[in-house]
């Protein structure tokens, strides 16, 4: 078989592939969770409502006690206070009219003196105008004793004398019923008024619901209501999101809200009327019957403000109520929900460190503003120095201080400091500073060791030996206890300049040519003894003098006695047309007559502040003593006289004054005012030689000038006083000199001896 015919074998069909399998589909990625946006809201509004839960109730509680935390001090302290300055001014005043219609020092009066006392004593302890009216309180106690003495001395007289007229006249001028202008500011009733004022001014300071108690009262209303809209559109979301009616805590929130703050608008609306109401029956000058039906009203009104005030405390607590409601409506809601935590992003620490440093600086920075501008305490500071001078020293030296300082000084000025000092040491509550023109009253409270030495702060280097004599404090050793702020000459004869040499030598022989006035309040006579003291010193010489003052020179001795009668000649002790007069002027209007036409008088022998006296405005000369008073030892020999600061209570601010004291400047200011002279050395040294001022002054630092200091200012306080009371009754009587030498023996003898080292000096 050829290839050809070949068999063409048979062939198995081919397999059919097996189909492949499509891929599974790509299941579709599952949709992603969109979280709900409810917890996100309702966490958000959470947050708001506690926030304005918070800021309401803080806003509520300030406003709230902006007005009532005043109520409660008003119902205590102020209106008490108040009252009772009213009864004490209102018992004076029945006391002086008892005088007045000669009914006498009777029960009734001492009656009257009594409640008075014991009114101050009540305002005291309400301490409504603070330490300014403390010190204002204890200056009217002691001149209140100072009147009340005057009363009791003017009884003692016979009715009508010039005496009994003379002493009435005092203490009707230290009561000041009818003073008007500056002058009634130093008296017992001026005073009290003031006191009054300043106590009124604090009520209305309490009752007053001004602007800014307004606008805090508007800002808490406004928080109240976006509060109280916030829980409404909250209860509303709260509704639509849950599908409940009702959240319970969230609609006990807003009653509660709502409830509390009307309580509280009505508790304020009574407590303000209470207040203005008792704010209007104080206002005035209360007498009689008056005072105790006003205070009946007052308590009346201001009945239920304690109770209302304690609902402060309620309003924080509200506050958290309100806020543990706000939880418990919203927090199981919240709690259906999962809530993914939210990561938080801490500062770096460097920034944390810039932040810190810079609150460091910006707080001490803050701290420093302050201090720099804030008072920095207050000082204490009594004197004699009452209306011009006391503008003067006010404009002066203690303007001047508070400036530099920020130290506030609380200034009382009295002519009864002695006796306001002696109640303020005795009953512990001296002042940190007196200023007092006796050495020899200061030298009885260093030895009880009540002042603080000076001894670093001046010394005879600085000043002058008659002013700064040392005294033996309580360790027996010397020490300077004060500073002199100023000193006077004295031994001086004023006079017309056109009046010559004769004219004036003539004119000193007339006893009516005298310009005589003994009158000064609690220290009425004191012009009387520097006429004795000076006479004295002209006549003797200055170790006579010591020994007088030290108390080893008998008031009856002939030396002594001669003065006082050499002066009864000169001025016509026991002329009742003259003495009448003399007795009951004031020593500042003593020259007034040189004025009058024709002048009623044409000499009057007073220190150098004389120059400012009315009289003398006009033009004056003086002359010394020594040429017109009979018997005098040839001598260039002055009596001074000086205010002398010491510290009684030590403290930074009271070391601050006194330093400031001995300044240059503060001591150079007196000199400006012509309120006095400087012995500082380096200040007295630039006064002007020329004119009247120049003259004093440079008798003040002539080394062959011996200056003594004014006798009676150097004597114990007791001798003092006596002595001038002493002064007034010879003018009236000079019969009855050998019976007020006497007594002025016996209470030397009893008096302290608190001796000074110097008491006459050219150095």
């Amino acid at each position: 078989m050829n290839e050809r015919t070949a068999p063409i074998r048979a062939t198995a069909p081919a397999p059919t592939p097996a189909p492949t399998p499509a891929p599974a589909p790509t299941p579709a990625p599952a949709p992603a969770h969109v979280p709900s946006r409810t917890p996100r809201e309702l966490n958000r509004r959470m947050l708001l409502l506690l926030a304005l839960v918070v800021l309401t109730a803080l806003s509520l509680f300030h406003a709230y006690r902006g007005v009532h935390t005043d109520a409660v001090p008003l119902k205590t302290a102020s209106a008490p206070g108040v009252l009772a300055v009213d009864t004490a001014k209102d018992a004076l005043d029945q006391a002086q009219q008892g005088v007045e219609q000669d009914v006498g020092t009777t029960s009734a009066f001492h009656t009257r003196i009594s409640v008075a006392n014991q009114s101050l004593a009540r305002a005291a302890a309400a301490d409504v105008t603070g330490l300014t009216g403390r010190q204002t309180i204890q200056t009217v106690t002691g001149l209140i004793a100072t009147y009340t003495g005057w009363i009791e001395d003017a009884e003692a007289q016979p009715s009508g004398s010039p005496l009994h007229k003379a002493y009435l006249r005092y203490a009707g001028s230290m009561l000041g019923r009818d003073a008007k202008g500056p002058a009634a500011e130093a008296t017992i009733m001026g005073r009290l008024s003031a006191l009054h004022a300043q106590q009124l001014e604090v009520v209305r300071g309490q009752t007053d619901f001004g602007p800014l108690l307004w606008l805090e009262w508007g800002v808490a209303l406004a928080l109240a209501l976006a509060l109280l809209g916030l829980l409404a559109e909250t209860h509303r979301y709260f509704g639509t999101r849950f599908r409940r009616r009702f959240n319970p805590a969230l609609l006990a929130t807003a009653v509660l809200l709502v409830a509390g703050v009307t309580v509280l608008i009505v508790f304020t609306e009574l407590t303000h009327t209470g207040m203005s109401g008792a704010r209007t029956a104080l206002t005035g000058s209360l007498t009689g019957t008056a005072i105790p039906r006003t205070g009946a009203a007052v308590s009346r009104r201001l009945a239920d403000t304690g109770f209302r005030a304690a609902a402060a405390d309620w309003i924080l607590a509200g506050g958290l109520l309100l806020g543990a409601l706000v939880v418990l409506g919203l927090q199981p809601s919240l709690s259906e929900y999962r809530v993914e935590a939210i990561a938080l992003k801490w500062p770096r620490p460097r920034t944390l460190g810039v932040l810190g440093v810079c609150l460091v600086l910006l707080a001490g920075g803050g701290a420093l503003a302050v201090r720099a501008t804030g008072w920095h305490g207050s000082v204490t500071l009594l004197a004699n120095w009452t209306g011009t001078e006391q503008d003067r020293f006010q404009r002066q030296v203690i303007d001047k201080f508070e400036a530099e300082y920020r130290i506030h000084v609380v200034y009382q000025g009295s002519s009864a400091e002695s006796q306001v000092l002696a109640a303020d040491v005795e009953s512990g509550t001296p002042p940190d500073v007196a200023i007092l023109p006796g050495p020899g009253e200061l030298a009885g409270y260093a030895t009880e060791g009540a002042l603080t030495p000076l001894d670093d702060l001046v010394g005879e280097a600085r000043f002058a030996s008659t002013w700064v004599t040392p005294v033996n404090g309580p360790d027996g050793k010397p020490h300077a206890y004060w500073l002199p702020i100023k000193t006077d000459l004295k031994s001086m004869v004023w006079h017309p300049p056109a009046m010559d040499t004769a004219g004036v030598e003539q004119a000193a022989r007339r006893p009516a040519s005298w310009c005589l006035g003994m009158g000064g309040d609690a220290t009425s006579g004191w012009p009387g003894s520097d006429w004795i003291e000076d006479i004295l010193l002209q006549q003797t010489d200055p170790a006579t003098y010591t020994d007088w003052v030290d108390g080893k020179l008998s008031w009856r001795d002939p030396r002594v006695r001669r003065a006082w009668t050499t002066w009864g000649h000169l001025v016509g002790a026991g002329d009742q047309k003259l003495m009448a007069p003399a007795l009951a002027t004031p020593f500042g209007a003593a020259a007034d007559g040189v004025l009058k036409q024709p002048p009623t008088c044409d000499l009057e022998h007073q220190s150098s502040f004389a120059r400012r006296s009315d009289g003398w405005r006009q033009g004056a000369a003086y002359t010394h003593s020594a040429d017109v008073i009979p018997g005098v030892r040839a001598g260039n020999r002055w009596e001074v006289s000086g205010d002398l600061a010491a510290v009684l209570h030590s403290t930074s601010q009271a070391a601050r004054l006194i330093g400031y004291l001995a300044s240059d400047e503060a001591q150079r200011a007196w000199a400006g005012t012509q309120s006095g002279y400087s012995v500082k050395r380096a200040v007295l040294d630039r006064y002007p030689s020329t004119g009247t001022d120049g003259a004093i002054a440079g008798t003040l630092r002539d080394p062959d000038a011996v200056r003594c200091y004014d006798a009676s200012d150097a004597m114990p306080t007791q001798v003092r006083d006596v002595f001038a009371l002493a002064v007034l009754r010879y003018l009236a009587d000079p019969g009855t000199l050998d019976d007020q030498l006497r007594t002025l023996d016996q209470v030397s003898a009893i008096a302290g001896k608190a001796r000074l080292h110097t008491v006459c000096s050219s150095r």
